[in-house]
């Protein structure tokens, strides 16, 4: 039987894939094990679901839960010939019915450390150039930077003027209009103390620490009239009032979950639901 109280989900128009990219142990597959798990997520929450559109994604929701909550670090992705074998992930994000019943879906590729690393580097085209054809290919870009990196910011800026000429290049030949492409700056490992003062004060922390990139990015902007944004999130989160990060640091590096049961990241679906949309809602925290 037909069921007349059934609320119809409305999926939202916009732009559904993108790329993510960042200097290694930047925090990039980490953010999406978290987004892709998505625990505990709070009560007041506009997400009703997150949930794996395929068998990469569920590998990497197994991960999250086999390794992140067991306390292991989770291992980051390596540089391969051609990004046609890198695993595509692909997420249903569904907002609760009073947020309207909508739904998107998102698609996108973790590109490994090295390619931002080699694009500063003198034999960029033979190593970054099937990655950056493949770059082109999405209208939006994750740009992930540890947020507690302050001394890369002139390496981070480098990397990004050429990556902007290079992009102009593949863009313009296949005829997009660079002034519709998005770019989403995210700042992660926000439960760090450094990251976390500024949490509300995001512009001011992107003036102090990272003022080489905030030039690079303007300047992107301007030339392409593109919209770029910045965010910040943490796939560990906070535990405690007062609030403390839920991290448990290795020896040699690395960082786990510190207490599982409650974990409960922040920031991950603001910046992939700006990068779709184009406007952005602080309730998805």
């Amino acid at each position: 039987m037909f069921n007349l109280f059934r609320p119809t989900v409305r999926e939202l128009p916009g732009n559904n894939e993108f790329r993510i990219i960042g200097a290694r142990n930047s925090g990039k597959t980490t953010y999406l094990a978290a987004l892709a798990y998505w625990p505990n997520a709070r009560l007041d929450s506009p997400i009703e679901s997150v949930d794996p559109l395929d068998d990469e994604t569920e590998k990497l929701i197994n991960l999250a839960q086999d390794i992140l909550e067991n306390g292991m670090p989770l291992a980051g992705s390596y540089i391969v010939d051609d990004p046609d074998d890198l695993p595509s992930y692909s997420l249903s994000i569904r907002l609760k019915s009073r947020f309207g019943n909508q739904n998107f879906n998102i698609s996108c590729k973790d590109y490994p450390g090295e390619v931002f690393s080699q694009l500063r580097g003198g034999d960029r085209q033979e190593i970054v150039g099937p990655y950056l054809d493949d770059c082109a290919e999405a209208p939006g870009l994750l740009l992930m930077i540890d947020g507690k990196g302050k001394i890369e910011d002139r390496n981070y800026s480098q990397a990004l003027e050429i990556m902007k000429k290079e992009l102009n290049l593949r863009l313009t030949a296949r005829d997009q209009i660079l002034k519709n492409y998005r770019i989403a700056i995210v700042f992660s490992k926000a439960e760090q103390s450094q990251v976390w003062l500024y949490r509300n004060k995001l512009n001011e922390f992107v003036d102090q620490k990272f003022p080489e990139v905030q030039k690079t990015m303007q300047k992107w902007s301007r030339e392409w009239q593109c919209s770029i944004k910045y965010f910040n999130c943490s796939a560990f989160g906070m535990k405690g009032n007062p609030p403390r990060p839920n991290v448990r640091m290795m020896q040699g590096g690395g960082a786990v979950i510190d207490r599982p049961k409650f974990w409960r990241p922040f920031g991950l679906i603001v910046p992939i639901y700006w990068l779709y949309t184009g406007k952005e809602d602080s309730k998805l925290i």
